[in-house]
């Protein structure tokens, strides 16, 4: 499956590359506030947060340190946001690139407007590139008196030209928030790589995202807490009441029953019981859930006014600090990202690393298994380069853990498609949050990643991958000379994809599992000039 929206998003860029020089007038302004917008922080509560006595359970002493607890299964990702949300007393921060009115997005609104109800302080800030268009439902629940609504360098224009507006206005509107965080009673937080909608929860009935987050607490969320006041505060977010035109507030009630009427199909539905027997509940409720102590935790964003700042200025962009931690990695690295298209600074890293007989993993989408096939174009481009420089480069298969997912009735999809986004260096560093290896995340898009120092954790995913580094749910990847039918063929080198079939080992010669339009789409997209723009 192509998520449409992102689909859609990237055809525009193509399109305004050829015509943004000849309407630059056509520029649009941001939507201004009328009068200055409340500045607020992140609320605490009185002494220490309830939730955080379901949370107490540790390895070691937490002292000064962070904690965190692994959210690998949709369930049990799904389950710990609930979780969070239904035990807030105080304040609820909601920060999302994408945010979805699907049964999913409806679900976890109904349990934000109950907290609302509650007497909680919920603010959402949401990036306005996908909900665009879908203002109707937004402006009814920013009606609540407990709901504050800000959206993320949002496009004036609401309904049907608002794509055109990112035609020609794509060098403000072409650069979103990417960020993905959800805090409760400032004590507690979920950060990884999941946005709220059924293709990161399995309830899709075509792909499910290969995800990852963490449920973190302690010294750290002061640090994520500032992240979205600093956001939440910006210039780039903008009420919803400086867009929206406010109606009725009586439609707040109309929304409360739809919301209440999904909630008992939910509930009632696999994925709904799959929830709330996961084994995250489970644990919670038999005062089993033990959070993993890191010995050091170290929290980068970038700011806000990155998408309004030239792309090369670094002071507003976390690259730099990343990249900086690649160089005391001593043994080896592992890359995992959906969208990998290394920019030439990391290039020129990764092979350094390998100089020195460090070795390097990196996983990523097939061309099956992708939901952009234009990032896919740009990708392959550096399949060479990276084999060449001895590189272990993996690509996911579409049908990766069939049997595992048979047996889980909750399991709806299809296909897979890999979205998680972590780096594990060494023993005992993990890196996990919203960036992906791509020059849109590290020029463009604003983005949040957190480095955790913890053998523990880092062992834990090492094992994990362990698993799945086999050719029975990866193609992995080399360059080599293709057979030739007739002795006077045309010698050609490419792309080798080895995997095992059926028991057997096999090789392609050219993407495997997918259709020739998808193939050629790619190939097309890997001679455009559109490498900064995926």
């Amino acid at each position: 499956m192509i998520r449409k929206q992102y689909f859609t998003y990237l055809i525009h860029m193509i399109i305004a590359l050829s015509v943004t020089f000849l309407f630059s007038a056509c520029s649009q302004k941001q939507p201004k506030s009328p009068v200055p917008k409340e500045v607020s922080v992140t609320k605490l509560p009185k002494g220490k947060a309830p939730l955080l006595n379901d949370l107490r359970k540790t390895d070691k002493k937490l002292a000064n340190k962070s904690a965190f607890y692994p959210l690998s299964m949709p369930t049990d990702a799904f389950a710990a946001r609930l979780f969070l949300i239904d035990n807030a007393t105080t304040s609820l921060n909601v920060q999302y690139y994408i945010y979805e009115d699907d049964r999913i997005g409806k679900v976890f609104t109904a349990h934000l407007l109950m907290a609302a109800q509650r007497g909680v302080k919920v603010r959402i800030l949401i990036d306005d590139l996908i909900i665009s268009g879908k203002d109707e439902a937004w402006e009814r629940l920013a009606l609540h008196p407990n709901i504050e609504l800000r959206l993320f360098n949002p496009n004036s224009l609401r309904t049907s030209f608002r794509n055109m507006a990112l035609l020609f206005d794509v060098n403000r509107l072409g650069r979103r928030m990417h960020n993905k965080a959800l805090i409760a009673d400032g004590s507690a937080a979920i950060i990884g790589g999941r946005n709220i909608g059924n293709v990161y929860f399995s309830l899709s009935e075509e792909t499910l995202f290969l995800d990852y987050d963490v449920l973190v607490t302690g010294k750290v969320i002061p640090d994520i807490s500032e992240e979205f006041d600093i956001y939440w505060n910006s210039k780039e977010s903008v009420p919803s009441k400086d867009i929206f035109a406010y109606s009725d507030p009586k439609l707040s009630l109309a929304v409360k029953k739809d919301l209440e009427n999904e909630l008992k199909a939910f509930s009632n539905s696999a994925i709904g019981k799959a929830i709330i027997n996961s084994d995250f509940n489970q644990k919670i409720a038999h005062n089993d859930l033990q959070l993993t102590v890191a010995n050091q935790t170290d929290f980068y964003y970038d700011h806000p006014s990155k998408v309004n700042t030239d792309e090369n200025d670094a002071s507003t962009h976390i690259s730099s600090q990343i990249s900086e931690d690649l160089m005391h990695i001593q043994d080896d690295l592992v890359v995992i990202s959906p969208y990998f298209i290394p920019s030439d600074k990391m290039m020129a890293k990764l092979k350094t690393l390998r100089k020195k007989g460090i070795t390097v993993t990196v996983i990523t989408n097939s061309l099956a298994s992708t939901d952009v096939f234009l990032v896919y174009g740009g990708y392959k481009n550096y399949i060479k380069a990276l084999v060449e420089m001895g590189v272990d480069l993996y690509e996911i298969k579409p049908h990766s853990f069939k049997k595992f997912f048979k047996t889980q009735e909750w399991a709806q999809h299809q296909n897979l498609s890999l979205h998680t986004k972590m780096m594990i260096s060494d023993s005992n560093r993990m890196g996990i949050g919203s960036a992906n290896m791509d020059p849109r995340s590290d020029k463009l898009n604003t983005e949040i990643f957190m480095v955790v120092s913890s053998s523990e954790l880092a062992k834990e995913q090492r094992d994990k991958i362990g698993k799945l580094l086999n050719l029975n749910n990866l193609y992995k990847l080399s360059w080599g000379k293709y057979p030739t039918e007739f002795e006077d063929d045309l010698t050609q080198y490419g792309p080798i994809w080895h995997t095992i079939e059926e028991g057997k080992e096999k090789m392609y010669y050219s993407p495997p599992q997918v259709g020739v339009f998808k193939k050629l789409g790619a190939e097309l997209s890997s001679l455009l000039p559109i490498k900064g723009y995926l």
